[in-house]
């Protein structure tokens, strides 16, 4: 596992590009573009600076299979939030997902001081939401969405 800082431009554009292609795996509707790639590649580029940012990757041979891009919450500083969490599908069910989250909470206790952690799971992700809670994640409430057609 190693902490990305910004040193590491090639690690976050590959991290913006999954992170949009994801996107449209758990969002309905969701259509990515060239430019919001590069917005989210400037974004996480210029968050590199900041010792509230949290992302780290796992990799073999240069190649990130598995990533966590994690922050301080603007408007409560002792929570962090999720942005992102992904790993390659060749490794899944090997626990880097969970490594990823283990190191968060060792940072985000250490470093930040901060008092909860809070992410977002699409329902569709069953996997996610069975390491959450076996992680001690609880659900506090539920997004519900209605289509008006």
């Amino acid at each position: 596992m190693k902490r990305l800082g910004p040193g590491n431009i090639e690690e976050v554009y590959t991290i913006a590009k999954i992170h949009e292609e994801i996107s449209t795996y758990w969002i309905d509707n969701y259509q990515t573009s060239e430019e919001f790639l590069q917005t989210t590649y400037t974004d996480l580029k210029d968050r590199l600076y900041s010792y509230t940012n949290f992302l780290s990757v796992i990799q073999i041979d240069q190649r990130v299979i598995s990533y966590i891009w994690a922050e301080v919450n603007e408007h409560d500083w002792k929570q962090i939030d999720i942005i992102s969490l992904w790993t390659d599908k060749e490794f899944r069910g090997q626990g880097l997902a969970k490594q990823l989250k283990v190191g968060l909470e060792i940072w985000a206790k250490k470093e930040m001081h901060a008092t909860k952690i809070y992410t977002t799971v699409s329902s569709r992700n069953k996997n996610m939401i069975q390491l959450n809670e076996s992680l001690g994640y609880e659900t506090r409430y539920y997004r519900m969405i209605k289509e008006l057609k």
